[in-house]
């Protein structure tokens, strides 16, 4: 599910229903599996660089979730490269670009984006 907290109030949106991600844009080989260790569906992408998940389908959308804090829960195999973009806009209209990459070695920022390395 996707937690999410307006004000002082905290709920739990649940991804429901058949297929819940079929609104995303997608590519490559996505599969929706049942994890027994998370007690949950999950997303496996396997393949190279084109496989992919956005969410909104349309990069000109947005989310809108306006919280202090985004928490991914992300597992990849030991050794396969691995790229995540979050792209964020504040209250203002100002675009930042947060890249966490296995090919990263050190941590860059700049006004306008940062890259995180991962393992």
């Amino acid at each position: 599910g996707i937690n999410a907290e307006y004000g002082k109030q905290w709920y739990q949106r649940r991804v429901r229903g058949k297929d819940p991600a079929a609104k995303w844009a997608q590519s490559g080989k996505v599969q929706r599996i049942f994890d027994k260790g998370v007690k949950s569906y999950v997303y496996m992408l396997e393949g190279g660089p084109s496989t992919k998940m956005q969410v909104p389908r349309d990069e000109r959308q947005g989310l809108c979730l306006t919280q202090q804090f985004v928490v991914l829960q992300l597992s990849t195999p030991l050794g396969v490269g691995f790229n995540v973009q979050i792209l964020a806009t504040d209250t203002l209209n100002n675009k930042r670009r947060i890249f966490l990459s296995s090919a990263h070695r050190d941590i860059s920022h700049t006004p306008l984006h940062t890259r995180l390395p991962l393992g």
